[in-house]
């Protein structure tokens, strides 16, 4: 091979690591979940649908006139999905690259394909179910979302799920006041086809308009689900991460 040929090549391989590098691994990402955040997310959201109907809220119920006990289903109209702001529904992960050069970076997946329902009867929690369209996984990049693909087997199992385990205690005279209520939820993950016991700690908040926001996450080992993580020539990816959601929730 000749010295140009090969100096030629060198550099494409250089340049090509360093597109990965940036590209790929080094981005920004979102903020992890919270419930300030989507409670301002939900407001923006609903005073911007007010402005656009030329209308007022006068007529939606108001936080604090709501019973909390009943069916709420995920509303999966209303906000808009976006990767980096989502004030809607969504359901994603988090999980940290090492640079092997040093330094590191977090990686975050979201799907705003989010549907389901949360049953509160008699003081508890009794029920619910939470399915994730999969195949609507998005990230920064779309070289990532086809790596997210491929290693959660997403072809073959284009949902996962998480299923309330049974009833839990919940203080429906705060949440019913507005409050936020705090609660640990024991329940059944469903990723990559692989089924874990798991508990999520939850934070439910009754809003105006007859909405509720459940904010939740969970750490999770991506062994667990028989998920092998990627390891490229410049990071490695932690064999933990963390699974976030946002569910807006409305009554029927």
């Amino acid at each position: 091979m000749s010295r140009n040929v090969l100096l030629a090549a060198l550099a494409i391989v250089v340049l090509a690591a360093g597109w990965f590098a940036f590209e790929i691994i080094d981005t920004d990402a979102p903020d992890a979940v919270s419930t300030d955040a989507a409670l301002q997310q939900l407001a923006d959201d609903a005073a911007a649908a007010e402005v656009d109907a030329g209308g007022t809220s006068a007529d939606a119920p108001a936080a604090g006139t709501i019973d909390a006990v009943g069916t709420w289903v995920v509303d999966d109209e209303f906000g808009d999905f976006g990767f980096s702001n989502a004030s809607g529904s969504f359901a994603g992960f988090r999980v940290g690259k090492t640079f092997f050069a040093g330094g590191g970076a977090t990686a975050v997946g979201r799907s705003g394909g989010v549907t389901g329902e949360l049953v509160i009867e008699n003081g508890a929690l009794t029920s619910g179910e939470i399915v994730v369209d999969m195949t609507e996984m998005r990230s920064d990049e779309r070289a990532r979302e086809s790596v997210i693909n491929d290693v959660m087997n997403v072809a073959e199992h284009p949902t996962g799920t998480f299923v309330v385990a049974g009833p839990v205690s919940l203080d429906t005279t705060a949440l019913t006041a507005g409050e936020t209520v705090s609660v640990a939820v024991d329940g059944q993950l469903t990723i990559s086809g692989v089924t874990q016991d798991v508990t999520v700690p939850i934070e439910a908040t009754i809003v105006d308009g007859g909405r509720g926001v459940v904010v939740g996450s969970t750490e999770l080992v991506w062994a667990d689900y028989g998920v092998e993580t990627p390891e490229s020539s410049v990071a490695s990816v932690a064999d933990d991460g963390v699974l976030e959601f946002q569910l807006v929730v409305r009554t029927p």
